[in-house]
């Protein structure tokens, strides 16, 4: 009987032996979680302050809408935060783009690589910017997303050589047509008129002939410096689309005297014989233009260039120097 109340006095014991161990533990794991639940919480928050200083911009798309964009992504596409988190990537990339972008995207899910990749996107206030991206397949919550990192390549000077004029420091062919897409897309959701005009110099052969191709490249320089005096407004283009041809855009167009008006402004301006710095040499200079609408004359920039060319053509053969011409069918 004695023994038996002696185990009986040994279980309590071992009872309460456990318990004070599975509490110990209990504080010990509750310890561990509380540092490592801080250990985490520091290291998003220095995520989050590291993904927020990056120069180049990031985000994370999952299920085809941005969950994650830092302040520098935001800054490229002018949307904020917020507003991008409710945004699929290609409501902002440039609709043209838009299929090559896709079959990017697409060769990280299956291939399983990086992938890097030159892209356009139409901005908050409708301006396109060129972009350098990068995307890897990467996993959240145990489903597939992507990373991407992306560089504004529109201000740098990479772009400024390969989208302006060597010579004159005008945008050129390409940047051009980049501007006219970007107008066009402007004009059509506001429902306003552009106007393109075709400029080709009268008589610049000769100058070439006469006084060599270093003068005809001074002669240019000078001509560039003073179309800049005249279109001057911000959303307005001027092109050395050529040798010695131009294009000038002008936006949100009333009426066509606007257009006049612009046109007798640059005659004037060249009025007076241009002097060649660092020679002996003047030349007056005399264009004949063509005058293409949009929409009247084309909804599409290649049409629009024909037609003001075709135009600018016409009155060159009619009356030149110094004349314009609107298009019209034949």
């Amino acid at each position: 009987m004695s023994k038996e109340l002696e185990r009986i006095k040994i279980v309590p014991n071992r009872i309460e032996e456990q318990l004070e161990k599975i509490i110990s533990e209990n504080k010990r794991l509750r310890f561990q979680y509380a540092s490592a639940t801080k250990q985490v919480n520091e290291l998003n928050e220095f995520m989050q302050i590291m993904l927020n200083m990056s120069p180049f911009g990031i985000s994370i798309i999952q299920n085809d809408r941005f969950i994650f964009n830092n302040k520098a992504f935001s800054e490229i596409v002018g949307f904020s935060q917020k507003k991008l988190r409710n945004m699929a990537p290609e409501d902002i990339v440039f609709e043209a783009d838009r299929e090559h972008v896709t079959k990017s995207i697409e060769g990280a899910y299956t291939d399983h690589v990086q992938t890097f990749f030159m892209f356009r996107i139409m901005t908050k206030d409708e301006k396109i910017k060129w972009i350098l991206g990068s995307v890897a397949l990467i996993h959240m919550n145990e489903k597939q997303a992507l990373l991407g990192n992306f560089v504004d390549l529109t201000e740098g000077r990479v772009m400024h050589l390969a989208y302006n004029d060597a010579l004159t420091g005008l945008p050129n062919r390409k940047l051009m047509m980049d501007r006219m897409e970007q107008a066009i897309v402007a004009a059509k959701r506001r429902n306003e008129k552009l106007a393109l005009l075709f400029m080709d110099l009268d008589g610049f052969k000769n100058v070439n002939d006469q006084y060599g191709h270093e003068i005809g490249d001074k002669l240019l320089i000078e001509i560039a410096g003073k179309l800049r005096e005249v279109v001057r407004r911000e959303n307005d283009t001027i092109s050395r689309f050529g040798g010695d041809e131009f294009l000038i855009l002008l936006t949100d167009i009333i009426h066509r005297d606007h257009i006049e008006s612009i046109i007798f402004h640059l005659f004037d301006k060249f009025t007076k014989p241009i002097s060649i710095a660092g020679t002996n040499v003047t030349n007056r200079v005399c264009f004949s233009v063509g005058v293409a609408l949009y929409p009247e004359h084309g909804e599409d920039s290649d049409t629009l260039i024909r037609h003001a060319d075709e135009a600018m053509y016409r009155i060159k053969k009619t009356r030149g120097k110094n004349s314009f011409l609107f298009f019209e069918p034949s």
